[in-house]
């Protein structure tokens, strides 16, 4: 994959860690859990916002918000509260998927409209409770076998982003048909 910053990127694997023995002792109090995780992904030495920008830029092909209606979700780094993002959100469409995709300990939080946000799946991996509110089917797409090797046994493995990026699109038109 081309970006315009070539800075490669780096897992910070003691955060990482310490990201996933918070998540993991969740369940008594997931929104402190949240705030727990959001410390520790601010304190993250992952590489510079602008590279993961880029990255997800490049991935996602486009810099505008599509015509349809689009809902990207991330967490807020201080409060863990979800923010969900369209196009009337102020947050440019790289920005917005960049900050839904930074995985503590992985990337790092992204700024946008001045606050920092991390990965939106650490509240839900499916969001399907957006969905459901504004459709009367929601349907749940899971990585078929193509899909999941393409993600590879290392999810940190970032050159097997863009083939399971692809995978993932092309799973999505098979089920849309």
């Amino acid at each position: 994959m081309r970006t315009a910053d070539a800075t490669p990127p780096r897992t910070d694997r003691r955060r990482l860690g310490e990201a996933f023995a918070v998540l993991g002792s969740a369940a008594s109090n997931p929104d402190e859990a949240r705030r727990r995780v959001g410390r520790i992904a601010l304190a993250a030495e992952t590489g510079p916002e602008r590279a993961h920008i880029a990255r997800m830029r490049a991935m996602a092909g486009a810099d505008q918000w599509p015509d349809r209606h689009l809902l990207v979700t991330a967490l807020d780094t201080e409060t863990g509260e979800q923010q969900v993002f369209d196009r009337a959100s102020g947050a440019p469409l790289p920005r917005a998927v960049a900050a839904s995709t930074a995985f503590p300990g992985v990337c790092p939080p992204i700024t946008v409209n001045g606050r920092r946000y991390m990965d939106g799946s650490l509240r839900s991996a499916t969001n399907a409770a957006l969905a459901a509110a504004e459709a009367h089917t929601v349907v749940t797409i899971e990585p078929d076998p193509e899909s999941i090797r393409a993600f590879g046994p290392d999810l940190n493995d970032r050159t097997a982003w863009e083939p399971a990026y692809r995978a993932g699109l092309r799973q999505t038109t098979d089920a849309a048909d």
